[in-house]
């Protein structure tokens, strides 16, 4: 992202969520922060991200719990729903795209945020569907169903009910 400072236009994406594609404008702002339009709309955004790229988003005043995954791109979990995300940058390319030997490479499900364990929904060696119910995870008095993003059989489980969780902790992987 560039600022407006130096000149140069601010970054210009096409991002596909499932089926629709929208034109998104970022921009540093000298005094901090970021202008955002979505289709040429304002949208007020603020992003909160661990490392692990799980963490909150405020979108126009509404939170919602995220994870981007590995970085990869492809499936990014918005509140527990994976939706399949495709962005592309001003010359067509996606960045951090997979090469192709990286395709059904598994997952790794991380807590977005401190919580507690309400339960587990698989066991080891279990196969799993794409969007089959993993972990429920109980932070700041909700719910969340955490669910598989692509097919696969759970590998591990790091977590048990009941048991305390932050921001960060890996909970179940896919292979």
């Amino acid at each position: 992202m560039t600022g407006p400072s130096d000149g140069r236009p601010p970054s210009r994406l096409a991002v596909r969520v499932e089926e629709t594609t929208f034109v998104v404008e970022v921009e540093d702002l000298p005094a901090g922060g970021l202008r955002v339009e979505v289709d040429g709309r304002p949208a007020e955004v603020d992003a909160r991200l661990s490392p692990s790229g799980t963490g909150s988003l405020l979108l126009d005043g509404v939170s919602h719990l995220v994870d981007l995954g590995d970085g990869r791109w492809e499936t990014v979990l918005v509140d527990g729903e994976p939706l399949r995300v495709e962005i592309e940058d001003r010359r067509g390319r996606r960045p951090g795209a997979p090469s192709q030997g990286s395709a059904g490479a598994g997952q790794r499900l991380v807590a977005p945020m401190p919580g507690k364990v309400a339960a587990v929904l698989v066991e080891v060696g279990q196969p799993v569907e794409p969007g089959a119910g993993l972990v429920v995870l109980e932070a700041m008095k909700m719910e969340t169903e955490f669910r598989a993003t692509e097919a696969g059989v759970v590998k591990e489980i790091h977590v048990g009910p009941g048991q305390a969780v932050n921001a960060g902790d890996l909970l179940v992987v896919i292979g």
